[in-house]
């Protein structure tokens, strides 16, 4: 699978935003997720969080973050944010994201969720990488890191995908 990607190490970074539970089972991530950014943008939250954004990555961040019911490793959250040093407002919540090494892709808000499978199915199974999340195909995740949606604030978007050089 050739497509372009790049490479990027981070150390941690601090978000704060507007967060759902939700789950991987009978695709509930799927339908929540959109009516959750639809509510978002009703309650013209984007400006409130953007204004909170003053460290890179500059931009709105989707950020599922794994392993959050330890009774059913299908339920995950879902973060709305922004990277941040500032105090949350208007009842958001904050996570750290961790250091890791991403494998970055871009892409377009239309084929996001295309670019993410093929990035895990074609491009990972051939490069030198591998996600530290496992669970993709069933839901049931193993994760090491959240996957995060980068949205930024040129139309740039990107799918970042936690990994470590394979080993031989």
């Amino acid at each position: 699978m050739d497509f372009p990607f790049r490479i990027e190490k981070r150390d941690s970074f601090r978000v704060v935003g507007s967060l759902i539970e939700t789950t991987n089972k009978k695709g509930g991530g799927r339908k929540d997720i959109p009516i959750f950014w639809s509510k978002f943008k009703e309650d013209n939250l984007e400006a409130s969080l953007l204004d909170l954004s003053d460290q890179e990555p500059g931009g709105l961040l989707g950020i599922n973050i794994y392993n959050t019911d330890k009774t059913d490793s299908r339920k995950f959250h879902y973060m709305i944010a922004v990277s941040s040093s500032k105090d949350t407002e208007h009842g958001f919540a904050e996570y750290t994201v961790p250091a890791m090494t991403w494998a970055v892709f871009p892409c377009t808000v239309e084929t996001i969720g295309k670019t993410e499978a093929q990035a895990i199915t074609k491009w990972l199974p051939k490069s030198k990488y591998k996600p530290l999340n496992k669970g993709y195909i069933t839901g049931r995740m193993k994760s090491g890191a959240p996957d995060i949606e980068f949205y930024g604030q040129d139309g740039q978007v990107e799918v970042w995908i936690a990994v470590k050089e394979k080993t031989n």
